[in-house]
């Protein structure tokens, strides 16, 4: 088959983070010392939202990586093209014959594409998207399903042909409902404590921010259910 790439800018989670806190809280602590108290909030704000956007450009330079992925009749092809800042990770090669399934993880601040390995190994990519981001991301997501099963079974056997298909996500999985069942419950405490006690030392902001993460992943885990009904029948 004829050989098909990607290119994607890709995402380390924890080369994002840590930065993003060093240097929002670099900034913020110089932002406390050289430059005059304000006592209206609002103009507070304001002062704050150019250091948080400063924190987030920068963390997300030193966390963004570009590959290149090929997919040849063998086997994925992994290449480097740029790789994060004092990284030394090698070129990746995955042979169909090892695939077993694949997950895309959709989350508030990084999406996931996973390839499950039959030696209980994994392949996994991560993409932010708060920032709008020009590469093939979305396109290798879109035509994996249909054309990793095209080049794992183009010239094998017929007894030896296997269907790759779409595995769990982990928020698909009981621990995390249990969890999310738990933080709803928690939730629920939250709010009628406020109600009960106005002073409460929980702020209405924190409950929002809290119940906003809920709503986005109480919304995904139905939008699975339903999905997963639909293609039992």
């Amino acid at each position: 088959m004829k050989q098909r790439q990607y290119k994607v800018r890709i995402h380390s989670v924890s080369r994002f983070i840590i930065p993003m806190i060093i240097i929002l809280c670099s900034l913020s602590f110089l932002l406390v010392e050289y430059f005059p108290h304000v006592e209206n909030q609002f103009i507070s704000f304001l002062q704050f939202v150019p250091v948080l956007l400063i924190s987030l450009f920068i963390a997300n330079k030193i966390g963004t990586a570009k590959i290149k992925i090929v997919f040849t009749s063998e086997a994925i092809i992994h290449t480097w093209e740029r790789k994060f800042p004092l990284s030394w990770e090698r070129d990746i090669t995955i042979p169909w014959g090892i695939v077993d399934n694949y997950v895309f993880q959709n989350d508030r601040t990084f999406d996931s594409f996973i390839i499950n390995l039959k030696n209980n190994t994994r392949y996994k990519i991560d993409r932010q998207n708060m920032f709008a981001e020009k590469d093939d991301f979305k396109k290798l997501v879109k035509e994996f399903p249909r054309l990793s099963n095209n080049y794992r079974n183009k010239e094998v056997a017929e007894n030896q042909k296997f269907e790759i298909i779409e595995g769990k996500s982990f928020y698909e999985s009981k621990s995390f409902k249990w969890i999310f069942y738990f933080l709803v419950s928690a939730l629920l405490l939250l709010i009628s404590n406020k109600i009960i006690n106005p002073n409460s030392e929980t702020p209405w902001s924190a409950i929002g921010m809290l119940g906003s993460g809920l709503l986005f992943y109480g919304t995904m885990i139905r939008r699975k259910n339903i999905d997963n009904k639909k293609t039992s029948l």
